[in-house]
């Protein structure tokens, strides 16, 4: 767990969203994936909900789309490993989610990854097969 204030506020964010839920929504399961994760992408949770007031996954998803190519091709030490952690567990929801999860994560991380041809479109290759399969 993340013991900054970004992680502890993205945390008490989660559990109040969770008390509200039978079932993990859509935004709780992406938060919890990038809280989970470390400080630098549950820095992108707290943006997205001082933002919006709440996690808006769709944007947050597109956020850390562009994170992740940042992350993977940039210079900081101990970037790609996040980056490459995300991945794995975004891959995970998208296999163990419905139809909807799943849909949210295409058009919302997927879709926003750049093209062949762009700049850091190499990142693509390193996705986890389950991702890298739906941009085939």
């Amino acid at each position: 767990m993340v013991q900054n204030d970004t992680g502890e506020e993205g945390l008490a964010m989660l559990r109040l969203r969770q008390r509200r839920h039978t079932r993990p929504s859509i935004a709780l399961a992406v938060a919890r994936v990038l809280v989970d994760a470390g400080p630098q992408t549950a820095g992108l949770v707290r943006e997205n909900v001082d933002q919006y007031g709440e996690v808006e996954p769709t944007v947050l998803l597109a956020d850390l789309a562009r994170w992740y190519v940042a992350a993977s091709l940039g210079p900081v030490a101990g970037s790609r490993a996040v980056a490459d952690r995300v991945v794995v567990a975004l891959a995970q929801e998208f296999r163990d989610g419905d139809d909807v999860m799943r849909a949210v994560i295409a058009t919302a991380f997927l879709d926003v990854l750049p093209r062949p041809g762009e700049l850091g479109h190499e990142v693509v290759a390193r996705l986890p097969r389950r991702l890298g399969r739906q941009l085939a």
